[in-house]
């Protein structure tokens, strides 16, 4: 009996005409003969015989998709699947790499010439124009994304079906609960049943390359975007991330400089990375160990060794604050389970990271720092909104440090005193920035600690209208999630009598069971 047919072979091998092993990361036709062994990674339909089927038959009608119409909506079985698969390598790509204006129209078929269904090209489309946009502090970072991200998204299936994943997550955030007549609910279970079936499938080969990581990166967001309480997966792809960032050398330099399709983007998601591990959220892992003190060797920490240059003052055009004060966040974090273990050099680390912050807000007061990680020239008015930004995480920085390191109540002068910074700074940001409004989309984390040190109706409802308006620019349920833990923050705070903000806001987080992502 015949056996089946692969069809994924190395390049070298089809361009040859050899049977190919498919032995990873090297054939042995390749390796035998000192020849450069690579595979290509394609988007196409199991289970149609040739390329006349697949053009006539249902099934690969939907090929991404879920149907065409009444009779085919089964996104069940093999018909809903992504699979690997070589395209004929003469086949022009229907992008070209890194030349995706943001007034592109998107394909109807993907690089191999099958086509995209109605339904896969509205999420795709929305990911493009609205899920990316969410992402942005600014347009040119928004285009960095599109550039980087759509055409090897028409190359890689996990990657495609993240990204569509993320779509249909937004779109549920927002409250559409149907595409083109199909509950996106089971768009979403279907994407991610098959979706991370295929991640699964690509991390088995052993082949580690910044798409995977993209992937993972992507299917974190999808999780934070369709929260649901108790869920904590979104740190799961984080922990993916994490290993194969520790356990490839080569993929480190991949995320950390990349080359190729990936690289106008590559940077801004490490920056989002490096800020999903760091910024706080509530409540800290369980299982975390306490970490090294401030003077520790940088090499006990693989993630800082191994991948974060220098910690630079300037602001990153992705983050809206700086890496510098990124760090700072992760030593906070740091000292906060060191005092468990060592309170007195806690203690004594504490004062010393208190100074440098103080440092930094009074040397970025008298000359803003610099903004990087944008390619186009920036405007006055970004300019400006850019400084804000960056110097109101300082405040929340600052905030965070006197709460988790000093445990001083919300109603003390120095907490007050940067929430009074805070909340002019934020008054002070425009609103009409563009659709949705750029740098605002950053304020997740800041306005998260405004609203735990507020104590009375006047800083509760400032809060609450900052909120809305950030749910207006990212439209993600986990928004909502923030302003209804923020809620049931006061509630405990008011059962407890407190009306001066005598406790310390990490006393009332403790009392509450949430899972949240501040980003």
């Amino acid at each position: 009996m015949p056996g089946t047919r692969s069809r994924q072979g190395c390049e070298e091998c089809r361009r040859r005409r050899r049977k190919c092993d498919e032995q990873k990361p090297c054939c042995g036709q390749c390796l035998a003969f000192n020849r450069t062994c690579t595979y290509a990674l394609r988007l196409v339909w199991s289970g149609a015989s040739n390329r006349s089927d697949r053009r006539n038959s249902t099934a690969c009608q939907l090929r991404l998709g879920l149907g065409a119409g009444p009779a085919g909506r089964n996104i069940d079985g093999e018909e809903g699947t992504l699979v690997q698969q070589n395209r004929n390598p003469r086949t022009p790509p229907v992008l070209p790499t890194g030349a995706v204006p943001l007034s592109v129209s998107l394909p109807r078929r993907l690089p191999n010439g099958i086509p995209l269904s109605p339904t896969y090209q509205s999420l795709l489309s929305y990911f493009t124009g609205d899920i990316l946009a969410s992402l942005s502090c600014h347009p040119s970072i928004h285009q960095d994304l599109r550039q980087g991200l759509v055409p090897v998204t028409l190359e890689s299936p996990q990657l495609m079906s993240a990204c569509l994943a993320l779509s249909a997550a937004g779109f549920l955030s927002r409250g559409v609960l149907s595409l083109n007549g199909i509950e996106i609910s089971r768009i979403l279970g279907h994407l991610q049943s098959s979706g991370l079936s295929l991640l699964r499938s690509a991390l088995g080969t052993g082949q580690m390359d910044e798409t995977l990581l993209a992937t993972c990166l992507i299917w974190c967001l999808s999780d934070v975007f369709t929260y649901r309480q108790g869920t904590s997966s979104w740190r799961i792809h984080l922990q993916g991330i994490r290993a194969l960032l520790d356990g490839d050398g080569r993929t480190r330099r991949d995320f950390t400089n990349p080359s190729g399709a990936l690289q106008s983007a590559m940077k801004h998601l490490y920056q989002l990375y490096l800020s999903l591990q760091t910024l706080p959220y509530i409540p800290p892992s369980e299982n975390s160990e306490p970490r090294a003190p401030l003077h520790a060797p940088p090499a006990t920490d693989p993630l800082k060794a191994n991948l974060k240059p220098a910690p630079s003052p300037a602001i990153d055009g992705f983050l809206g604050y700086s890496d510098e004060l990124l760090d700072v966040i992760h030593q906070i974090d740091h000292l906060s389970r060191l005092a468990s273990v060592d309170p007195l050099a806690s203690s004594f680390e504490a004062g010393i990271l208190l100074g440098k912050v103080q440092a930094m807000i009074s040397r970025d007061s008298k000359a803003p720092p610099a903004v990087i990680s944008i390619c186009s020239p920036l405007s006055p008015e970004y300019g400006r909104e850019f400084t804000l930004c960056h110097q109101i995480f300082q405040q929340a920085t600052l905030i965070h440090l006197y709460r988790r390191l000093y445990h001083l109540p919300s109603g003390s002068e120095p907490i007050q005193s940067a929430v009074r910074a805070m909340k002019e700074m934020v008054s002070n940001m425009s609103t009409t920035q563009g659709q949705p409004c750029h740098t605002w989309v950053a304020m997740a984390m800041p306005l998260f600690t405004l609203g735990c040190e507020a104590f009375t109706e006047e800083q509760k409802s400032f809060v609450l209208d900052k909120v809305e308006k950030l749910g207006e620019c990212i439209r993600s349920l986990h928004i909502s999630i923030i302003r209804q833990a923020l809620q049931d923050i006061w509630d405990v705070r008011a059962s407890l009598g407190d009306f001066r903000g005598e406790l310390c806001a990490s006393q009332l987080l403790e009392k509450l069971d949430y899972n949240i992502i501040l980003f």
